[in-house]
């Protein structure tokens, strides 16, 4: 993958010191910004700190993005995730354990967001109110999701504005690296695609700019260009916090991962499950599903065995059987197994690939995932799964009325017709 960045930072028009920090480090494809709070000096040390120690602790451990990048066959996407976490964790517990030791420093900390880079592949790690957008042809999306009072009673359904919270809980957030010995921290994987535009901006950034005001000052704009628009968009709008920015462009991808990545957005945009999500909850939902390929004729799942998948068809072709005889021929695009998301019921039917398939796999514990953790999400998933379940049992129905309405209307032969029919 080739990419280029624009940084910057400032200080704004009402603050007197800069809390933000931000980091960049090309050769391990390491971009971290981090907006500091708390104690005389303690925003600006937490977030020096923040970028510091994760910086540290992706260097030391590197060689999981180096196998990963690889296709080393032990190295997941998981790992490179795992080791992302870790990286904030350690963060925090030196934040945290500094606060402790130096009482002038109590309660600092800061927000963070992480963006790396390994092989084709983007992984995120997120705490506070800092956000990465993706710019994607001429559409802007918000990826992350801010830890604030104000998200949390949006989710709630108490609040549509953050104008309807008093001004002085608006930038409260429920999450921060430091303030405790440790932070619950969200990941997200994507597979971008040349002409992606990533930006990693501080609330002193993203708190004055709209969607429109994005999309007019980062497209069609380089990145330097950009990176000094927003600096100035943010000041224009009254300075109020430090502005921080980082701008990634990707320029090239491998070919085949590009294509890749567009076909799964389209395949799924398709399936009735996840008809209804936007861009980024389809890049959520893209992050927790697993591609498997298969064989010629390899049996992808038996009738009987316990379901615990949804699979969705990529690429290939696949029959589907019951008791030996073939009822179905599925092909690109098509999906099977989707009530076993629902419960552990058996399978009811074998699906066997007739020539080599790739298939996308949401497993049940990745749908729970994000009904425990993503509630806008979910509603939107559920309510299509219910109407995908309404249509198979109307279907049922249907098939069910008609097999009894032919069977209503055979004429068995009675007794007398019997024994006529032996004495003839």
């Amino acid at each position: 993958m080739k990419v280029t960045f624009d940084a910057r930072t400032d200080v704004g028009l009402a603050r007197q010191f800069n809390e933000d920090s931000y980091l960049v480090d090309e050769d391990l494809g390491l971009y971290v910004i981090a907006d500091g709070m708390g104690g005389s000096a303690g925003g600006e040390i937490a977030s020096r700190m923040a970028c510091d120690e994760i910086h540290r602790y992706i260097g030391d451990h590197y060689e999981v993005v180096q196998q990963f990048s690889s296709g080393h066959a032990e190295a997941t996407k998981e790992n490179v995730s795992e080791m992302l976490v870790s990286a904030v964790h350690g963060a925090c517990a030196a934040i945290f354990t500094r606060a402790r030791d130096e009482r002038e420093l109590t309660g600092m900390g800061t927000t963070a967001v992480v963006l790396l880079i390994a092989g084709e592949q983007i992984f995120v790690a997120h705490v506070g109110d800092s956000r990465l957008f993706l710019l994607r042809q001429d559409q802007f999306h918000q990826l992350t999701r801010d830890h604030s009072l104000v998200e949390e009673l949006k989710k709630l359904g108490k609040i549509s504005s953050k104008t309807e919270v008093k001004a002085k809980y608006r930038n409260a957030i429920t999450r921060a690296v430091g303030i405790y010995e440790t932070v619950q921290v969200d990941t997200l994987e994507v597979s971008p695609i040349p002409g992606d535009r990533f930006l990693l901006t501080t609330d002193g950034m993203h708190g004055t700019a709209s969607t429109d005001d994005f999309l007019r000052l980062l497209r069609d704009v380089q990145s330097a260009e950009a990176a000094d628009n927003l600096i100035r968009h943010a000041n224009s709008r009254g300075g109020k916090d430090n502005i921080t920015t980082i701008l990634i462009d990707i320029l090239e991808t491998e070919p085949q991962s590009a294509e890749l990545t567009q076909r799964k957005i389209n395949t799924l945009k398709a399936v009735p499950l996840f008809k209804f999500l936007s861009f980024d909850e389809l890049l959520r939902v893209i992050s927790l599903i697993e591609e498997r390929s298969f064989a010629a004729n390899e049996i992808v799942f038996d009738e009987g065995e316990e379901g615990n998948a949804l699979f969705v068809l990529l690429q290939g072709k696949v029959k589907v059987s019951k008791k030996d005889v073939d009822i179905a021929t599925l092909g690109e695009g098509d999906h099977f197994g989707e009530l076993s998301l629902i419960d552990r019921s058996a399978r009811s039917a074998t699906v066997t690939t007739l020539e080599p398939s790739l298939c996308l796999v949401m497993s049940r514990q990745r749908f729970y995932e994000i009904i425990r953790e993503y509630s806008a999400l979910s509603v939107k998933m559920l309510w299509c799964l219910a109407r995908v379940c309404s249509v198979r049992l109307r279907e049922t129905t249907d098939e069910l009325g008609l097999a009894r309405s032919i069977m209503a209307q055979v004429q068995l032969p009675g007794v007398d017709d019997v024994e006529d029919m032996f004495n003839d």
